[in-house]
């Protein structure tokens, strides 16, 4: 497995950057992971046949609250809720995995500037 990595100064830029992802007038929730004191979120990259898999690894140092969140660009403000209700703001569903292969591998070879 081979990993690209976009990390980000705060989780307030990350979930900016995550936030401009969603289609507009379109109420869609992101999974987030907490892992190992990153908010990160990932993909694969699809490549050619017989290529090693390539990941697309998005974090940022921090944490959120686990659960419903919901953010606001125009403010920054982050708040836990029951149902994603307003379509003007980004809703995030946020998981602790008990175990994630993917991310111990990718955040073993991470090596922060």
């Amino acid at each position: 497995m081979k990993f690209e990595y976009e990390v980000f100064e705060s989780v307030s830029d990350f979930l900016m950057v995550a936030s401009n992802s969603f289609s507009l007038g379109m109420r869609q929730v992101s999974t987030l992971f907490l892992h190992d004191g990153y908010v990160v979120t990932y993909s694969p990259i699809i490549g050619g046949e017989g290529e090693e898999s390539l990941w697309l690894i998005s974090l940022a140092k921090g944490t959120l609250p686990l659960g419903l969140i919901e953010f606001d660009q125009s403010t920054g403000k982050i708040e836990k809720i029951l149902r994603a209700v307003n379509p003007e703001k980004s809703h995030f569903l946020v998981v602790k995995p008990s175990m994630s292969t993917v991310l111990d591998k990718a955040l073993e070879n991470f090596k922060p500037h």
